[in-house]
């Protein structure tokens, strides 16, 4: 056992860092870190392996019930794909191996912008329970009355037009709030854009709870070239007016439903006619079989008459109320805090495989979600020896999101503690630098070196900062849930391979934005 141990111990820093396993329904695998590749394994190299991952103590493997032989053989076995395949050894997290544009920061967000989203409003008609402006959520804005003047939006189209001379093609989102209570202001801004840079490709796209969708706006909107919209849609009645309601509490479906059938049926002659719009789909709790029938049922008879794709998100943990929070975290040991439980993290997804046949999420739902970025991983014969800044984007380059006043905050799901510009002044470039660039660098390395799941992650700068500075302290129950999400993806993309390969064929030709 000593020969074994020698080579066991010999690994790069932690085996927590080095690879994870999982199971499906009729077998065992692990992942390993540096490589990506997947492996199937049979019951005792499983145990081995799932002990030091989660233990990384040789001394653990005693405790383990198996045959002195047995457990010679599978280590025999461990140590030879050690050698052969060049497993468990991923490269220590350092500043030297971190790369990415985010180094070339001045060239990116002065000549490489691409999108721009102008929060039109702070007002919205609606209060929905989960909303990240409501007063459970400190991190962002409550619900305020300013709105975004015509001269603030012309001058943040000016900005996004002249710093984004390396691309013909750009993207201007509508946001709020509501951005229908803006109306005649989108609509002037669509103006100026087609007159001021008719020569240049925009993709217009906004964000709607559609209960304030009239002829006029809907007449209006289908005529514009490019423009695509994204409805919030819970689902049916009874399980959208459980969180989507008006200020007096009134469940807001029967608005929605009639603004979409306005919206659709001046859609159905337009230039976008074959477009697909997009459904943003909120799940909350509780998640159980009969909640998952009856959206599914409700999607389902909706695909009849629409065109849709749909977008599937839970509600983040820190806009849940209290009072509808039911959050069961199970932490058996130290361990246990900093890798993931046996909760099931995506039950819709569970319900999905299950449902293939009828489910109206299926494919739409697998090509989107983390399935794709497991079966689009990196994989290589020799540990990368490279890392990224995670999923993050380059601050102010690929999505830039202007407030109702001019400030300047990376996305709309930062919140506003480190705004990185003003449409006054520009961007600061030596603030982003420091806050987005130098100071995650120094969290990643403190947090993310010790983590398996680290070239899987796409956790961005969401739930990072404290009060004016970076803190990934503030983002463990992301990163808790983060690793959930990859171990059950990396379960369900091997099972999916296994009842339905035509599934897996068809993410060949599915990119990653």
């Amino acid at each position: 056992m000593e020969k074994y141990r020698k080579i066991i111990e010999s690994r790069n820093g932690n085996w927590f860092r080095l690879g994870k396993t999982f199971r499906t329904s009729n077998a065992l695998f692990f992942i390993d870190t540096g490589t990506g590749k997947v492996f199937k394994i049979d019951s005792d190299i499983y145990r081995i392996l799932d002990c030091l991952f989660k233990t990384n103590d040789f001394d653990n493997l005693y405790k383990i019930k198996m045959k002195k032989e047995n457990m010679e053989q599978a280590l025999e076995e461990i140590c030879k794909a050690i050698e052969t395949q060049n497993l468990f050894s991923a490269p220590i997290l350092s500043k030297e191996n971190i790369t990415g544009s985010h180094f070339e920061l001045s060239e990116n967000v002065n000549n490489n912008m691409s999108s721009i989203t102008l929060e039109l409003t702070e007002r919205c008609n609606l209060r929905c329970k989960y909303c990240v402006y409501s007063e459970t959520n400190s991190d962002y804005r409550t619900f305020g009355e300013n709105d975004m003047s015509i001269e603030t939006a012309k001058k943040s189209i000016d900005f996004l037009m002249t710093h984004s001379p390396n691309d013909k093609k750009v993207y201007i989102g509508f946001y709020g709030g509501e951005p229908l209570l803006r109306f005649q202001v989108i609509k002037e801004i669509i103006n100026y854009v087609e007159e001021v840079y008719s020569n240049r490709e925009v993709m217009y796209s906004m964000t709607s709870n559609m209960t304030l969708m009239t002829e006029e706006m809907a007449e209006f909107l289908t005529k514009v070239k490019n423009f695509s919209i994204v409805v919030s849609m819970d689902g049916p009645e009874e399980v959208y007016n459980m969180q989507r309601v008006f200020p007096n509490g009134k469940g807001a479906f029967l608005a929605a439903m009639k603004g979409l059938d306005i919206y659709m049926k001046a859609k159905k002659d337009s230039i976008n006619s074959d477009e697909p719009i997009a459904f943003s789909v909120v799940v909350t709790q509780p998640y159980t079989q009969e909640k998952f029938e009856v959206i599914n049922d409700f999607f389902s008879k909706l695909k009849e008459k629409y065109n849709f794709m749909v977008l599937i998100s839970y509600v983040s943990e820190t806009s849940i109320p209290e009072e509808y929070e039911k959050i069961n975290q199970r932490i058996e040991n130290k361990w246990e805090d900093i890798d993931e439980s046996d909760q099931i993290y995506d039950p819709l997804m569970i319900w999905t495989l299950n449902n293939i046949e009828k489910s109206t999420f299926s494919m739409n739902y697998f090509r989107r979600g983390a399935l794709l970025e497991i079966h689009k991983r990196v994989i290589s014969e020799k540990p990368i020896n490279q890392y990224s800044l995670n999923g993050c984007c380059i601050p102010g380059a690929r999505r830039l999101y202007v407030t109702v006043n001019g400030d300047f905050l990376p996305c709309e799901r930062i919140g506003t503690q480190l705004p990185i510009g003003n449409i006054n002044s520009g961007f600061d470039i030596s603030f982003i630098k420091k806050k987005y660039v130098d100071d995650f660098v120094e969290q990643e390395i403190k947090y993310c070196g010790e983590c398996w799941a680290i070239n899987l992650c796409n956790n961005c700068y969401m739930n990072c900062f404290g009060e004016n500075e970076v803190d990934f302290s503030h983002r463990h129950a992301m990163c808790r849930n983060t690793r959930k999400r990859i171990s059950e993806s990396l379960s369900i993309y091997h099972e999916v391979m296994t009842l339905n390969p035509e599934m897996i064929n068809e993410l060949n030709s599915v990119t990653i934005e």
